[in-house]
């Protein structure tokens, strides 16, 4: 009896030590999440980037294309039978609807140079900017939640100055790779402010960095989105013609 004591004691310790080698405080899980999304929206070793995905709403399905060579943009949609291609240069900018072409003023190349960057996921989330850093947002693990099997951190962030965008997400990530799965948030929907969740469903591994394969978005007006990228290159050459009138 004493000996099964003695291996029963010895057994548990040991899983409590193994257990306890293993744990990690909250800090640290917040750390490796930041900087598993600051890897996956690092763009920097991208010299170029195609991506061609379609968008699913109410039935309807937009095809999208987007090349990216350095700081030269191009960005292809259609819908409803019109197209639209829109192209951004370092000093110049113009849109082409149906044939018909518009140059855009200079003061707002950043604006749709930003707009275009969103139609990446790096773009989208924007970990890599410095804002996302401690210094300006309080992060805080408020729990775990099953999001489809997979046993989830949930990750609060809020702006320390509230001066501005006070607005608070919710991240989910999964606790062994540090992938987000879902993001919470509040967005503008037909005019008013809504709750938004983006659920990453799929992920892709392409030349040794990760992309998402398949977004699903929710509004709380009922209303859903679908992305899924069919198509990711990088580093693969592009014709300069693509981004010349």
């Amino acid at each position: 009896m004493f000996q099964k004591m003695v291996l029963l004691l010895g057994i548990f310790f040991t899983f409590f030590a193994v257990n306890k080698s293993f744990s990690q405080t909250d800090e640290e899980i917040i750390s490796n999440f930041i900087k598993k999304q600051k890897e996956i929206s690092d763009m920097s070793k991208l010299k170029t980037l195609f991506q061609e995905f379609k968008v699913s709403i109410m039935g309807m399905e937009m095809p999208n294309k987007l090349w990216i060579k350095g700081d030269n943009m191009r960005y292809e949609t259609s819908f409803m039978g019109q197209s639209t291609v829109v192209v951004v240069t370092p000093n110049s900018a113009w849109q082409v609807q149906n044939g018909a072409v518009t140059d855009l003023p200079s003061e707002q190349i950043p604006l749709v140079k930003q707009q275009l960057m969103g139609q990446t996921f790096a773009g989208m989330l924007n970990f890599s900017g410095e804002a996302f850093s401690s210094d300006y947002i309080n992060f805080e693990i408020v729990g775990r939640e099953n999001i489809e099997g997979v046993n989830c951190f949930q990750l609060k962030s809020s702006p320390k100055d509230t001066s501005g965008d006070n607005t608070s997400r919710i991240f989910w990530f999964e606790p062994k790779t540090y992938l987000l799965r879902k993001i919470s948030l509040k967005g503008q929907g037909m005019g008013k402010e809504q709750n938004i969740d983006i659920f990453v469903k799929e992920y892709q591994q392409i030349g040794g960095l990760t992309f998402p394969k398949l977004v699903e978005i929710q509004m709380g007006d009922g209303q859903s989105a679908k992305i899924e990228y069919t198509t990711v290159k990088i580093n693969e050459p592009l014709e300069d013609s693509l981004f010349k009138k």
